[in-house]
């Protein structure tokens, strides 16, 4: 009876909001960075339920669109049992009924908790007219909350990486470690986990990324430009005291927030003591070169409309975007990732050396 009862998956959710009668909500996969769609149904008198087969434990999502054009989603395991989830009135799922969602949702628990308490800081001090002073304490604390979020994705998937919830947590929170804590989390990984395909690219990348590190030589390559000419880093490297590489694309929402301030570092600095060269990650020639225009994006600009496969991104082990490398004029690498109070900072000394 055990063996028949967990042999196919029941999903029932329970709705607080009246809002969401009559919207489909979706089971959905990522695969290759594409969202296929599983199953889908239709909420009803604030329920809805799925039933169905897995064949192996997956991370699913559920998904649904609420209010007009913002999705809601939510990461959970698909497999073989009872599943429940409640949805609150503002529209957070809460997944349970076997061990692995379980699991999940402890970590869902801690990040919902830290998200709370970052958005209500960024609400409370984004939009105030700052001094320079109060410019400057704002951006810590936002790099404070940066690295407690990375703390607790690490710990989660340094305590669970050989799980399927744990290969996720790491999976989606990697690129935001140091080169040591991946290699600590890759020493306690079994051979079950390493064989798993995109374990295995962030493995290839983190050797990559050693020789793309802080303190080594940077790593040349050559990409079309705007007008269809080719722009070499090495063209750049060596011709002014830094060279900012920013990794970015113009549907990347993240990069489009920076780049105000990014412009505006640039018109400060630009000269024979800073230039940039924009990588982007487009794969659509007419988004790319429409939002350099749209944007009055003065610097030098490259992409080769690979997407994630650029050739600069792939030499530079870049897995999120914006991402940033810093070259000093003899070709060292002397920062990732820095924020522009910290270059700016490294500039101030250049020129009181000089």
């Amino acid at each position: 009876m055990m063996s028949c009862n967990n042999s196919n998956f029941t999903i029932t959710g329970k709705v607080d909001s009246q809002k969401l009668n009559g919207k489909t909500i979706f089971i959905k996969e990522r695969i290759n960075r594409e969202w296929i769609t599983i199953d889908s149904t239709i909420i009803e008198n604030n329920k809805f339920n799925f039933k169905g087969v897995s064949d192996t434990a997956k991370i699913a999502y559920l998904t649904y669109e609420y209010p007009v054009n913002k999705h809601v989603r939510q990461a959970f395991v698909l497999e073989n049992g009872k599943i429940t989830v409640a949805i609150d009135t503002a529209g957070f799922m809460v997944i349970n009924g076997t061990s692995q969602n379980d699991l999940l949702q402890t970590y869902q628990n801690s990040k919902n908790a830290f998200n709370q308490k970052a958005d209500s800081y960024y609400k409370a001090h984004n939009d105030s007219v700052k001094t320079p002073e109060q410019e400057i304490a704002f951006s810590n604390e936002i790099d404070k909350l940066n690295q407690e979020e990375v703390s607790i994705d690490k710990k989660f998937a340094t305590e669970h990486i050989n799980t399927l919830v744990g290969n996720y947590v790491f999976m989606n929170s990697f690129y935001g470690y140091s080169i040591p804590e991946k290699e600590a989390i890759v020493n306690l990984m079994n051979t079950e986990t390493k064989q798993v395909p995109r374990i295995q690219e962030i493995m290839a990348d983190l050797e990559v990324e050693k020789k793309v590190a802080i303190g080594n030589k940077y790593v040349d390559f050559k990409l079309p430009g705007l007008n269809g000419d080719s722009i070499a880093l090495s063209d750049m490297v060596g011709k002014t005291d830094y060279v900012l590489v920013d990794f970015w694309a113009s549907w990347c929402g993240p990069c489009m927030h920076f780049l105000p301030e990014l412009k505006s570092f640039y018109a400060k600095h630009c000269g024979n003591h800073f230039e940039i060269l924009g990588v982007s990650l487009d794969d659509n020639k007419e988004a790319w070169t429409s939002t350099v225009a749209t944007h009055q994006m003065t610097w030098k600009q490259v992409s080769d409309l690979k997407g994630w496969k650029c050739a600069g991104s792939r030499t530079y082990a870049v897995n999120s975007i914006p991402n940033t490398v810093l070259i000093d004029k003899a070709g060292k690498i002397i920062g990732r990732n820095l924020s522009l109070t910290e270059i700016e900072k490294i500039l101030a000394k250049k020129v009181t050396a000089k």
